[in-house]
């Protein structure tokens, strides 16, 4: 008797394995839209076995579709969360603009995100059909913004890392594989990160987390944070496995990997590296000029440009983010923050501090790399 009891509890265990690792996500991948509809359909994605975060696409990153819309030249732009990534997307921009750009329509617009969706079930041949189609308020093609044929390169956004041996599923990016296209990431004190982070998640505007079922979810918790953003928490990857994996790539040619500590200890330096590694040759008053307008001082005077627009979304109005008064009033969405060096320590009790001071020094047994990872400067 307890032999057949045995054999039905495996086969039971069987099946329910194979509904979780194999058919059910089979599923969702093929009708995810289904899922947004409820409350917590982002939580059920996630138990399900859908990747994470939802928004996020990684069909374009395919080296076969890779080669269909990348050309020698392109730059992505692929830092860590909360790691200066608007920031190097504008900074970037006007280098290849010396600076003259007066027309910049928005972030998302001029620089776009490869591989975010705009809405849930979205395909990445559905964005690239908009990518080239979608007329905005002013009249104008998004395509006349991201490849304007004055630009000497285009920019695109992503937060994935490189293709690589015991990578990460968020590990997708083809850098060897395509020699002409530039890469550049950058990293922050993984303390920043995590502190920087825990706010931003929770300052997404309603109307965007209703639509992705509730996500991006939001911590009750510090220590709950904490555990998510820990090497075995469902958010190791942003910063453990960003950090692993691009620390690998920092010798090759096609890709410059920055400390976000550096290029806000000098500015005008970290231009001047962009710069090279980009090919611009910048006379001192094109430095000078670009450098001002890299500053975040002249980008929170002009926030309205980093709002981060769904305009492959018609249903969707307005920005993604709450702004300053964290939706009571709406004011804006820019994502435009001081994002000072270190201030990310006073979010830690010094509990937590000791948890991930000790997952630091597990994970990063290289001294040069984990003195890096804090701090930057040269490796």
């Amino acid at each position: 008797m307890w032999g057949r009891w045995t054999q039905a509890a495996a086969f039971l265990a069987f099946t329910i394995g194979m509904l979780r690792t194999v058919f059910i996500p089979a599923w969702i991948e093929q009708q995810p839209s289904f899922l947004f509809y409820l409350p917590f359909g982002a939580k059920i994605w996630a138990i399900m076995g859908g990747f994470m975060p939802p928004p996020f696409d990684r069909e374009p990153f395919k080296p076969s579709e890779f080669a269909q819309w990348t050309r020698p030249g392109d730059l992505i732009i692929s830092p860590a969360p909360k790691s200066g990534t608007t920031w190097m997307l504008y900074c970037t921009h006007q280098i290849r603009a010396r600076g003259l750009d007066e027309g910049f329509y928005d972030v998302s617009v001029n620089t776009p995100w490869i591989g975010w969706r705009h809405k849930p079930g979205q395909t990445w041949r559905e964005l690239k059909e908009l990518m080239n189609t979608t007329i905005l308020e002013n009249g104008k093609n998004v395509k006349e913004y991201w490849d304007n044929k004055s630009y000497s390169f285009r920019i695109f956004k992503s937060h994935f890392g490189p293709v690589n041996e015991n990578g990460t599923e968020i590990d997708v990016l083809p850098v060897k594989e395509f020699p002409q296209v530039k890469f550049l990431a950058m990293l922050r004190n993984g303390k920043d990160i995590v502190s920087s982070l825990d706010t931003f998640f929770s300052n997404f505007r309603p109307e965007y987390r209703k639509m992705w079922g509730g996500y991006p979810f939001v911590h009750k918790t510090r220590v709950q944070a904490l555990k998510d953003f820990l090497p075995d928490g469902v958010l190791g990857s942003v910063f453990f496995g960003y950090a692993k994996s691009w620390w690998k790539f920092r010798h090759e040619k096609n890709v410059l990997l920055l400390h976000y500590a550096d290029m806000k200890r000098n500015p005008v330096k970290g231009v001047q590296k962009l710069a090279k590694f980009l090919e611009v040759d910048l006379t001192e008053e094109e430095l000078a000029r670009v450098a001002h307008k890299c500053s975040i001082d002249h980008m929170k005077q002009h926030e309205e440009k980093f709002n981060y627009l769904l305009w492959a979304n018609p249903d969707y109005n307005g920005s993604v983010m709450c702004g300053k008064d964290h939706c009571a009033g709406i004011t804006d969405g820019s994502l435009i923050q001081s994002g000072k060096i270190g201030e990310g320590k006073n979010w830690f009790t010094d509990e937590m501090l000791k948890i991930w001071d000790e997952a630091v020094e597990r994970e990063f047994d290289d001294p040069a790399m984990r003195r890096w990872i804090e701090d930057g400067g040269d490796f």
